[in-house]
């Protein structure tokens, strides 16, 4: 019996790691919808522009005056351009600009500049969008939607 449970304790730890990053990324992909869907109708119905500021140095995010939430440790942030295709591999902020920082603004319309980013490890993860137009939020892995 004693054998057994050793077997277990040195074979499920691995097993539990390879589950994790990509948990994290859904995760976190999941919660930065959550907090652009939030912000978009707290600028519908306060009637205000509502800013969400990206950090890429941070790994942060933060919506008009709220704590940044930063995404878990080794999480890519990789701004897309409309056809999809990484631009040139840079993080979000530093795409736009020197700064390294990026504001998407929700306008009390419910438009917005836009964005579209992917998180999670190097070679996937999720793809979160707003349309700059009707700034609907979607998210995506490998082109399936999935919300």
């Amino acid at each position: 019996m004693l054998a057994i449970a050793g077997g277990l304790m040195a074979v499920v730890p691995p097993l539990i790691s390879a589950v994790v990053p990509g948990t994290k990324a859904r995760v976190a992909a999941h919660d930065l919808v959550a907090t652009l869907r939030d912000a978009r109708n707290r600028a519908i119905t306060r009637s205000e522009a509502v800013d969400v500021r990206f950090d890429s140095e941070k790994s942060t995010y933060t919506v008009a005056g709220a704590p940044a939430q930063e995404l878990p440790r080794g999480m890519a942030l990789v701004l897309l351009d409309s056809s999809g295709y990484e631009s040139e591999k840079r993080r979000a902020a530093r795409f736009y600009t020197a700064t390294k920082k990026y504001t998407l603004r929700f306008q009390s319309d419910g438009s917005s500049n836009g964005i579209k980013a992917r998180l999670g490890p190097e070679d996937g993860g999720y793809v979160v969008a707003v349309d700059w137009l009707l700034s609907r939020v979607t998210i995506s892995r490998a082109g399936n939607d999935v919300s």
